[in-house]
């Protein structure tokens, strides 16, 4: 069986899950987030999805597999 980039369809070589050109795309949507949060720190997806372009479930993918990590800036009061 032969593997295929998981976005586009293009046939891959063993272990790996996208192509070269949907690898490079998704590092410069990274970066382009990064660079976002950074200027805008309490951000939420929607907000950055809004400024970037990039779509909430991408954003939300970064989240979930480690690449990007939330903090939570506000104390929590009356404890």
């Amino acid at each position: 069986m032969t593997d295929k980039c998981f976005k586009c369809g293009h046939i891959l070589n063993p272990g790996e899950y996208t192509c070269q050109v949907c690898g490079q795309n998704d590092m410069e949507d990274y970066r382009t987030i990064r660079n976002y949060v950074r200027s805008y720190p309490n951000s939420n997806a929607m907000q950055i999805a809004n400024a970037t372009g990039i779509s909430v479930s991408k954003i939300l993918r970064y989240i979930r597999d480690g690449s990007l990590t939330v903090v939570d800036n506000h104390p929590r009061r009356g404890r």
